[in-house]
Formats: C-alpha cells, structure tokens, sequence
C-alpha cells in the first residue's frame, strides 16, 4: 500500500494530467489543499510508521461489545440465538441443534462460526485470556465450548458433506 501511494505521488509530481480530474478533486479535499504529492508520500510514511510501531495485542487490552460485534460478529449472535435462552439442556446441545438446523446450507453459517471460533482460540489462548477479553461480552464462549462448537461443525461436515468414495 505504500508503495502504491508513493508511486502515485511521484506520477502525480510528474504530469497532474495524467490521473482523471475527480481524483484530483478528492485529493485535494483529503490533502485539504496541500501539495498532492506531499501529502501521498506524507500519507505513506504514517502508515509505515504504524506499521512498525503496532500498538498493543488482543492479550494487553480488552475488547468492548462493540469491537467483539465487529470481530466476532457470529459468536456474538450465536449465544442469543442458540444459547442463552435455555431451550436445551446441555451447551452440547445447543451447539449440535444450531449446527443441523442449517443443513444444507452449511456452508453460508458454519464457515464463517468456525472461522471465528478458530479465531478466537488464536487471539486468546487459555482460559484465562478468553474468560478476561471475550467472554464478559460473548459469555458463552470459553475454550471448552468453541471446541466443541469446531468439533460438532467437523463431524457434521463430514458425516453430511463428504463425497462418497
């Protein structure tokens, strides 16, 4: 990406003709008027230093509702429809009933659940991470249940989707 802006910088730089006119105009209203060269390559050096100054991880800082609806969109859902309301007896339960009520359209809900199961996992290894950063907003969600949640969507994808040998 910064390559790309500073490549435009200097095509910009070199012949302004050359990109069409409403690029010219949302540049200089992004640049608020300055030099759209300068402000290309200024745009590219921030985001290289951000880049080489990350800030912190998912293990230093905890995540608010909002940031656990946009990262973990389905998890979040998926304990207010599956989970929370008691209809069964077991978290086991809830898990398997969710996962076979979406046959056979697996694909467009399990995929994207188990990636973000998966996903979790990675960001917050061990109990403890997942119990401070995500569960206090997705409360159903401890290492134990998201295996069980991949273990239930594996077994159903391959009893069910498996082609035959």
């Amino acid at each position: 990406m910064t390559a790309l802006l500073d490549h435009v910088a200097g095509l910009c730089a070199e012949d302004a003709e050359a990109a069409p006119q409403e690029f010219h105009d949302l540049l200089e209203r992004a640049g608020a008027g300055t030099d759209a060269a300068a402000y290309l390559h200024s745009l590219a050096s921030t985001i290289r230093t951000l880049a080489q100054n990350s800030q912190a991880d998912y293990d230093e800082l905890p995540l608010s509702r909002w940031e656990v609806d946009v990262r973990f969109p389905r998890l979040s859902g998926f304990g207010v429809n599956w989970v929370y309301d008691g209809e069964y007896a077991t978290l086991q339960d809830s898990l398997q009933a969710a996962v076979d009520s979406e046959h056979p359209y697996c694909g467009e809900f399990l995929a994207p659940l188990a990636a973000e199961a998966q996903s979790a996992l990675v960001l917050f290894p061990g109990e403890q991470a997942m119990e401070d950063r995500l569960s206090p907003v997705v409360e159903w969600a401890t290492p134990q249940a998201l295996r069980l949640l991949l273990q239930a969507v594996d077994d159903h994808m391959q009893r069910e989707h498996t082609a035959p040998s």
